[in-house]
């Protein structure tokens, strides 16, 4: 389960239709089966860049709480880690993942090592249910330049006034050329695009278009994905809301 983040609000979906839904926990609309004259795409596995970009994930962790006996949330972000995940878009779709509902100020971040501020730091709508998000950096007109490596992050403000309380997750993102002869085979296998960009070591680019392909596959391309790369707790959440949602 999907949902989005916008400058427009939240807006709640099932990565398999997306459509609006009136409670953001729970995905209103999972296709029960592909359809007999759809092909199924195949499990993508992701291959890593050869010559990986140095970098990585960091999963949501604070150093302090206001009050020790508030559980606060896991937050992980779907990126691979060791190295930077690459993107040949300019404006990509980036996931993350909440254990649970978010009352505190939310931000999201791009940084660049070669800049002294951050290309951009806004607020965004607080997640209001477990669950995996997206964030369309398209909606916050940001355009990633070829060859330089970012950081994103997205932030939970516990305390304003003391910032160092922050659940903070970040990870690398870097956007290559894209390959002629992979855009070729992008054309020709449309349901094939995820494993085609996992297996040509692009990141974002295979998790993007394992959303889009969820109603196919029953998100198991995205959940595979996840768990490749170290992001268990998502994975198995995701697994299991479909699983519940089917069973209905």
């Amino acid at each position: 389960m999907v949902k989005r983040l916008s400058m427009s609000g939240l807006l709640t979906a099932a990565i398999a239709a997306i459509g609006l839904a009136s409670t953001p926990s729970v995905a209103q609309n999972v296709t029960p089966a592909a359809a007999q004259n759809e092909v199924l795409p195949s499990e993508p596995i992701y291959t890593p860049p050869s010559r990986g970009v140095p970098g990585g994930r960091v999963g949501g962790a604070s150093r302090g709480t206001p009050n020790a006996t508030i559980a606060l949330p896991i937050i992980d972000l779907l990126a691979p880690d060791g190295h930077a995940g690459l993107t040949t878009n300019t404006t990509p779709t980036l996931f993350f993942f909440v254990s649970q509902p978010i009352t505190s100020p939310t931000q999201f971040t791009i940084s660049a090592a070669t800049r002294p501020n951050p290309i951009i730091e806004v607020n965004i709508p607080a997640p209001r249910g477990a669950g995996i998000y997206s964030i369309r950096t398209a909606d916050y007109h940001v355009r990633l330049e070829p060859g330089v490596l970012y950081t994103w992050s997205v932030s939970v403000v516990l305390d304003p006034k003391a910032r160092s309380r922050d659940i903070v997750a970040s990870a690398s993102l870097m956007r290559t050329a894209p390959d002629p002869t992979l855009e070729a085979a992008l054309a020709a296998q449309l349901s094939r695009r995820a494993g085609l960009f996992a297996q040509a070591g692009l990141w974002y680019d295979a998790a993007a278009a394992a959303a889009d392909t969820a109603a196919l596959d029953r998100h198991a391309a995205l959940d595979s994905l996840m768990a490749q790369v170290g992001l268990v707790e998502p994975a198995r959440y995701d697994r299991e809301t479909v699983a519940a949602i089917r069973s209905r």
